[in-house]
């Protein structure tokens, strides 16, 4: 996916003076906008950053690589005089020239001196923000500084993370910025600045990429303990802000939660659709350049190794929940990435059982439950596996509406290796007697019925062709707005 959500923090200080920036930064009330101020006696003697991403599941089961960031800034201030300010804490950022692309926060809460104060929203003047693009809110509250009393404040709030790629990378990785050059208007230098990014699972050292994506690299100076990322700056007058590039593990894991999701053998609905989901983003990954797995393993390697093992389990769960299911119409052997792949004895036995237990109790005719075969099993099956399903398909024939025997058809070239049996050429040739026209009308494996379709329909079903459909549109206009805004800028 093409989503580039970034994390980022800007808190603001509100006085009546003239302007300037900063990570905690004085500024100054402008009817009703807000603007910088350039000077301030309030030293910034202490701030810790906390992140924590945890795992996006509103839109479970199908949308599980996003995530939500939970964002706490303590802040520890020292002043040299009596200031009554007015601080601001902004809603929304975008400013390409520092690289920052901004997502609205939500959840805000702001507390002073271990008392939650209340805000109200202002907005920056309009000649502040760039054309076309949200104009800048502030959530503002006014502090009390006393001199010579040190003060602490801690602003928390929760945004949308998503992955950061290419248009239709799957498993891109994860953007996560903290504005810090601004703090350097604050009185003499922060004292001591500590940044620590945790996620729910522990981040490993592979997971932090620390060459450049995109025009972003992950700050030098991190250490990995204990799956935590942390930053330490001392005395520090920041010049930089901090980036963190991490691996999205919740692609990186896909085919490791799938079969922990197998071996638990208690299936689930949701569960099942998830993990029908993730192969489908597996084998998806190929066409569009997604990163490996974890260990290097390739995407489409890992959704074949877990295709025998996933069709048990869905057969298990349709044998205890009959009835009409898009479960039952999950067909991964169909995908275009799977074309021609060599399955083993043992996945072409699963391919083999599954099909017999979901295959229609009934046909109106010889030639439909023929063309039924021939439709469903692609290249994966051996011919004498396609004759079993051809008999037990032609045997749930209803005899009132038996068909005459078909005319003899000319046979398909067998697989090289492999001797095609008359129960498979029929099969096959039933479906479309005419080769040639067959294969560029409807693709291999497929009858006339899905003309127009392609192997992805196997794979998802009318059910995750909507959902595929519905996540490409919302790619598609994430990149052109994304795109729109950067050419604004």
């Amino acid at each position: 996916m093409a989503l580039r959500r970034i994390l980022l923090v800007l808190l603001v200080l509100l006085t009546s003076a003239s302007p300037c920036l900063g990570d905690t930064v004085p500024m100054a009330a402008v009817g009703p906008h807000v603007e910088p101020l350039n000077s301030t006696t309030v030293r910034l003697a202490e701030e810790r950053i906390e992140i924590h991403l945890r795992r996006d599941l509103s839109r479970y089961p199908y949308f599980r690589r996003e995530a939500v960031g939970e964002y706490r800034i303590w802040f520890r201030f020292e002043p040299e005089a009596d200031e009554a300010m007015t601080v601001g804490f902004p809603l929304f950022i975008y400013d390409p020239d520092q690289h920052i692309y901004g997502e609205h926060i939500q959840n805000l809460r702001v507390a002073v001196d271990g008392r939650e104060v209340a805000t109200e929203v202002r907005q920056s003047p309009p000649e502040a923000y760039y054309p076309y693009t949200d104009q800048p809110q502030w959530a503002v509250f006014p502090v009390t500084f006393r001199a010579g009393e040190p003060l602490e404040m801690v602003v928390s709030y929760t945004m949308p993370v998503s992955p950061w790629g290419k248009g239709r990378e799957i498993g891109s990785p994860f953007w996560v910025s903290y504005v810090l050059r601004t703090g350097a208007y604050w009185a003499g230098t922060i004292g001591r600045a500590e940044a620590v990014l945790t996620m729910d699972r522990p981040i490993q050292e592979g997971d932090v990429r620390v060459q450049e994506h995109r025009g972003r690299v992950t700050t030098p100076g991190w250490t990995l303990e204990d799956g935590a990322l942390r930053w330490v700056w001392e005395d520090v007058e920041p010049s930089f802000d901090l980036h963190a590039v991490i691996e999205n593990p919740y692609w990186r894991d896909t085919a490791l939660e799938v079969r922990a999701t197998l071996d638990a053998g208690t299936y689930d609905r949701d569960e099942l659709m998830a993990a029908t989901w993730d192969i489908a983003m597996l084998l998806e990954a190929g066409e569009v350049g997604s990163p490996p797995l974890r260990g290097g393993v390739a995407p489409v390697e890992a959704a074949a190794a877990l295709v025998p093992a996933m069709l048990g389990a869905v057969e298990s769960y349709l044998a205890e929940h009959p009835g009409g299911s898009y479960l039952s119409t999950w067909r991964p052997w169909l995908h275009y990435a799977l074309e021609g792949y060599r399955w083993s004895p043992g996945a072409q036995e699963a391919i083999t059982s599954f099909l017999a237990a979901v295959m229609p109790e009934s046909f109106g005719s010889e030639s439909e439950a023929r063309e039924w075969v021939a439709a469903n099993i692609g290249g994966a099956l051996a011919p004498g596996q396609v004759d079993r399903l051809v008999a037990l398909a032609v045997g749930r024939v209803l005899p009132t509406e038996a068909a005459p025997a078909a005319p003899a058809a000319q046979a398909r070239p067998a697989p090289p290796g492999s001797q095609a049996s008359p129960a498979h050429a029929a099969a096959v040739d039933t479906a479309a007697p005419d080769p040639g026209a067959a294969e560029d009308a409807v693709g291999p494996g497929m009858d006339s019925a899905d003309a127009g379709r392609d192997a992805r329909a196997g794979l998802i079903g009318s059910a995750g062709e909507f959902v595929l459909l519905a996540c490409a549109v919302a790619a598609v206009a994430g990149v052109r707005r994304r795109g729109s805004r950067r050419a604004r800028g």
